[in-house]
């Protein structure tokens, strides 16, 4: 007989039983479960502007340098002459 592998997600409740998301296209008998953690977005995952804070700690850290506000400004008008 050739083994054949379906894999459905499902929920490990915590009274230890498993419900899954959809009916196996299987036939009935003896079956295998092997149950694997998939890992789901934290809820306390950090919002974008922790994480532009954290980011640029980080490269300070590194001793990454960081454009001046006039540098940018000096890009930007030169972009706009470019196009006049």
């Amino acid at each position: 007989m050739s083994a054949v592998q379906v894999v459905v997600e499902g929920i490990l409740k915590p009274d230890g039983s498993l419900e899954v998301a959809q009916k196996f296209s299987l036939p009935p008998g003896r079956v295998r479960v092997t149950v694997e953690i998939v890992d789901e977005p934290s809820l306390t995952a950090e919002n974008w502007f922790a994480y532009l804070e954290r980011a640029r700690a980080e490269r300070e850290l590194a001793r990454s340098t960081f454009r001046s506000r006039e540098e940018i400004d000096a890009e930007i008008d030169s972009f706009r002459n470019d196009w006049d």
